[in-house]
Order: C-alpha cells, then sequence, then structure tokens
C-alpha cells in the first residue's frame, strides 16, 4: 500500500513515516507543495496525507489534483487550522478525512485503516442498483430495466461521479475537472450535460444544490 506524506514539519512527517511503515505502508515523504505536485504528476498512490498550509502551493490545490487524476485516492487533510473555511473547501473538493493537529499518530493509523476498509467494501461491488438502474462502474455502463442506455461519454463520467457519491452534493469545479479531464474551456456546458442526463434517467435521481453542485439521491 503505497503512502504518500506531504507536511513541511519534517520531525512530524519522519515520525508518521515510521509507524506506518510498521503496519506495512511503503511510505514517501514531500515537504512543499511544487515538489509534491510533480510527485503527484509522476507517481500513483493508495493514501495521501496532505497538510494545507505548504510552501509555494497549497494542499487544497493538491487535493484537487489527487481527485482529477484519481478519484478513488483516499486523502486526508491536515492542518493546525480550526478554521470552518478549511474545513469546508477540503471536503467540498473531495477529501476524505480531515485531522487537526496535535494528533496522536494512532489515531491517524485508525482513520486511514477505516477508510481503506470502506473503500475494499465499495471495490467488492462492480454494480450499483438503485431502484431498476444498474450501473456498472468498471465500465461505466447504464442499464434501466436490464436494457442499455445509449451514453456519452461525459454523460458516462457526470453520472459515474455522481453515482459513487450517492448522497453527497458533489461541487461543480470537482465535476468539471472529471468530466472534462483537464480540459481547459472557457464556458463548461454542465447545465446541459446535466440536464441531458437527467432525461435519460427518466427527471429522476440528479438534485441541483443551488450556489454548490449536484447529488445523487435515491427516488
Amino acid at each position: 500500500m503505497n503512502l504518500l506524506i506531504v507536511e513541511d514539519d519534517l520531525p512530524l512527517a519522519n515520525a508518521l513515516k515510521k509507524v506506518l511503515e510498521k503496519n506495512n505502508f511503503s511510505v514517501n515523504i514531500t515537504g512543499d507543495g511544487e515538489e509534491a505536485f510533480n510527485e503527484i504528476l509522476e507517481n500513483d498512490y493508495d493514501v495521501y496525507l496532505l497538510d494545507i498550509n505548504l510552501p509555494k502551493l497549497d494542499g487544497h490545490k493538491l487535493l484537487k489534483l489527487i481527485k482529477h487524476k484519481n478519484p478513488d485516492a483516499i486523502v486526508i487533510m491536515i492542518t493546525a487550522s480550526a478554521e470552518i473555511e478549511d474545513i469546508e473547501k477540503a471536503y467540498n473538493h473531495g477529501c476524505n478525512e480531515y485531522i487537526k493537529k496535535p494528533f496522536h499518530a494512532k489515531e491517524l493509523l485508525i482513520r486511514i485503516k477505516n477508510l481503506l476498509n470502506k473503500q475494499k467494501e465499495n471495490n467488492n461491488d462492480d454494480e450499483i442498483i438503485i431502484d431498476n438502474l444498474r450501473f456498472i462502474k468498471s465500465t461505466m455502463d447504464l442499464f434501466i430495466d436490464d436494457k442499455p442506455v445509449d451514453l456519452r461519454k461525459k454523460e458516462r463520467r457526470l453520472l459515474y461521479i455522481l453515482i459513487t457519491n450517492l448522497n453527497r452534493t458533489v461541487p461543480k469545479e470537482e465535476i468539471i475537472n472529471f468530466v472534462w479531464e483537464g480540459e481547459k474551456k472557457e464556458n463548461y456546458p454542465l447545465r446541459q450535460l446535466v440536464s441531458s442526463l437527467k432525461s435519460k434517467l427518466n427527471n429522476k435521481y440528479i438534485v441541483s444544490v443551488v450556489g454548490i453542485g449536484y447529488k445523487f439521491v435515491k427516488a
């Protein structure tokens, strides 16, 4: 299990590395945002521990990069800040956990193992079944009443990020990063894409959360 620690407090990072390696994690450390940015681009990790306040590039920007590259990656934000804005921003960008300094290494280990267990449970089932709808995560295929639904590529990706985050409001920025795969455009036709997908779902399941994004709910 590969894990990246992005933390400019090197004594803390090294202490965490020792504990994690004793628990069978393969651990790398980076100490600033730019170095971490390159490491994230070049290598894949199962778990990321991100400090928010980093030199050169902050943890929020790294979080967006990670979730764009791999929405299923586990990201735990580490910070000394108790500002509600920081916490809200981190969760809106897709972080899985948030832990405030100081903390006990064992607490962090428990949280990591809990998240990995949840992920394993989710990955054991490649199908998501809701009412008469069946979605295959590995292929992004959709069936309604066991009949295949014709979806365009971006509709598939939109459905994937919403249905795999059932009942969670996914921010528009996170959706755009995933659906358009980092493509740079002046305007992203997200509203039209959502409308098109909703029509294929009989105008059920997808709910707009004003000013934030969209979520997939059971009808």
